[in-house]
């Protein structure tokens, strides 16, 4: 997608990227026809980093998808202040994936409420926010994490049913969600696509044990079966689904998610479970991607102030 340039009040009129990111960062400059600058980072032996960037435009975007995402986190707010100081008047981050979104509560005393600490450091260093299906779960929007700011939380799901589209998956494919609070995504997915789908349900007990149930009503047999997910970390809830599906004698299961962390360990379970395919979004660069945001985001960017 290219950007007529009658349509750029709102955008960014440069685009600063990390190396891990670079290629998503370039290809989103060059569809909305900005400058791209590289943000060089040098590694201290003592951990620290030295961040350099020149900014090419008074409202910029810095891009950078923030999965392991400590020392992410305090180059991002280095860069922010070395554009501030050259005059960089609007800043906003672009991060398709945005961590530390799950806690938004203390589930037990002395627990850091990372939704609200991490909002409130970039809130400090940036204008507005750019994430893709964020874990929000009982945050209302994006804006209240970061103080009322102006924030986009995107979804993956066009980008996931373009691509299937051109697939043309089978008329009988069931869509599967791994939990409740998967419905958004599922149904955004299988609809368009006119596709039946259901919702698995999972009780997690620990990062590698999940328990989960297909609805008995359900039949995968002889049927194509997509799992789609917003983050495969672990990669323990799609190998235990994979593993009910294929015993219950489904033709084929592919995975689709917006992102994907998940290590090659993670990766040879899910094979062996059943998984014939999986295929993300390029958000988190990973060997998995295969469906670019670059569109969703651009889209994103044009109607928001």
């Amino acid at each position: 997608m290219v950007i007529p340039l009658s349509d750029t009040l709102f955008l960014p009129d440069a685009i600063c990227g990390f190396s891990e990111c670079a290629a998503q960062a370039t290809r989103l400059a060059a569809a909305l026809r900005v400058p791209y600058a590289p943000v060089d980072i040098h590694a201290f032996p003592d951990g620290e980093s030295r961040v350099r960037v020149k900014a090419p435009g008074r409202h910029v975007a810095l891009y950078r998808t923030l999965d392991h995402p400590n020392a992410k986190l305090i180059e991002v707010i280095l860069a922010a202040s070395a554009l501030r100081d050259q005059g960089a008047a609007r800043l906003t981050l672009i991060a398709p994936y945005l961590p530390y979104m799950r806690q938004d509560i203390a589930f037990h005393p002395g627990e850091a409420v990372s939704q609200k600490a991490i909002g409130q450091m970039l809130s400090g260093a940036f204008d507005r926010f750019v994430a893709v299906d964020p874990h929000l779960h009982r945050t209302s929007n994006l804006s209240v994490v970061f103080g009322g700011k102006p924030s986009l939380a995107l979804t993956g799901a066009s980008a996931i049913v373009a691509h299937l589209m051109t697939l043309k998956p089978a008329p009988e494919t069931v869509v599967i969600g791994p939990d409740e609070e998967s419905e958004t995504l599922t149904r955004a997915v299988a609809l368009p696509l006119g596709l039946n789908w259901t919702l698995a349900k999972k009780e997690r007990h620990g990062d590698r044990d999940v328990r989960i149930a297909i609805p008995p009503d359900v039949d995968v047999a002889g049927r194509p079966v997509i799992i789609v997910d917003d983050v495969i970390s672990s990669g323990a809830t799609i190998t235990t689904i994979a593993r009910i599906i294929r015993d219950k004698g489904s033709r084929s299961i592919d995975v689709y998610a917006t992102h994907a962390l998940c290590d090659d360990q993670a990766m040879e379970a899910m094979a062996d479970a059943g998984v014939d395919r999986l295929i993300s979004c390029d958000g988190v660069p990973h060997r998995s991607n295969g469906i670019s945001l670059t569109d969703v985001i651009v889209s994103g960017l044009r109607i928001s102030p």
